[in-house]
């Protein structure tokens, strides 16, 4: 899934390629990706784009005249502005937003449940969009005490906290990992008992993990989200790897839809999770 650093690179890439731009249509290719009928979609028409932004990992687009597309790429979504495409549309795709000049921001879905999702609204509608209003802070330069207020509360494990968008926005398991790795955090810690110390190393690996990503994306990420993210990453990935630090292997605990990779030496104390869906420690 893309995450902050690749979103945002996106996000600077399309403004500066489709600000000022006119919209020209809209065409739907799955019937499941507009999620909203009002405003319909056909009010984005003849307006030009006055700017691109991002917010946790949603991709927006302000339309003139207090229009709104709101864009959720989820696992599996790509967005790319590309040629105006001719004849029947690719298997993949899932919205085209037309725009002069004869090119189009295409939406394409790279798996079959096509879960990226559109919503076309107005200033009151973007005002009350719930997957922006529950969103929590921006993770670069949050500071001891805003990781403190965003990891208080219930309980949660640390892995599990850093992904969840509305303690703080556009992390997901890529950069969750490299943050834990660098700050030397036990993913299974519960996030509410960190320390001072453990908070100050959180903040300055965030903000050292995501900058660097960050940096790194907009080298290569301009108006395209590429189909593979070519993460530059630690410790995410393919488990069985020396750590770069220390040089111990690197263990895994999988998940339905991933591996979560951390170091024993670095992280755990020496502590190995128990390899298997439920992800309890060994002896606990």
């Amino acid at each position: 899934m893309p995450e902050l650093p690749e979103l945002q690179a996106l996000a600077e890439g399309l403004d500066a390629a489709l600000s000022g731009r006119v919209v020209t249509g809209v065409r739907a290719h799955h019937p499941a990706t507009l999620k909203a009928a009002e405003p319909p979609v056909e009010a984005l028409e003849g307006r030009p784009v006055e700017r691109v932004w991002r917010r946790g990992k949603l991709i927006g687009l302000d339309v003139s005249g207090g229009l709104h597309v709101v864009v959720h790429l989820m696992q599996a979504g790509r967005l790319s502005l590309a040629p105006s495409p001719s004849g029947r549309p690719a298997r993949t795709a899932s919205l085209d937003i037309d725009l002069e000049g004869e090119q189009a921001l295409r939406l394409r879905g790279l798996s079959s449940t096509r879960r990226a999702s559109v919503h076309v609204l107005d200033d009151a509608g973007l005002a009350g969009h719930r997957p922006l209003t529950r969103l929590g802070p921006e993770p670069i330069g949050l500071g001891v005490e805003g990781w403190r207020t965003a990891l208080g509360g219930d309980g949660a494990v640390l892995h599990t906290a850093l992904r969840d968008g509305r303690r703080v926005a556009g992390i997901g398991r890529a950069y969750a990992s490299d943050i834990m790795w660098a700050a030397r955090l036990a993913p299974f810690a519960r996030a509410g008992s960190l320390d001072d110390e453990a908070l100050a190393r959180l903040a300055r690996s965030a903000d050292a993990v995501l900058s660097q990503a960050l940096e790194r994306a907009r080298g290569r990420i301009t108006t395209e989200m590429p189909n593979k993210e070519a993460r530059v990453t630690a410790v995410h990935g393919p488990h069985g790897e020396p750590c770069l630090r220390c040089g111990t292997r690197l263990e895994h605990v999988a998940f339905n839809e991933y591996d979560l990779v951390y170091c024993p030496t670095c992280q755990t104390d020496g502590r190995i999770y128990r390899d298997r869906r439920m992800s309890r420690l060994l002896g606990s």
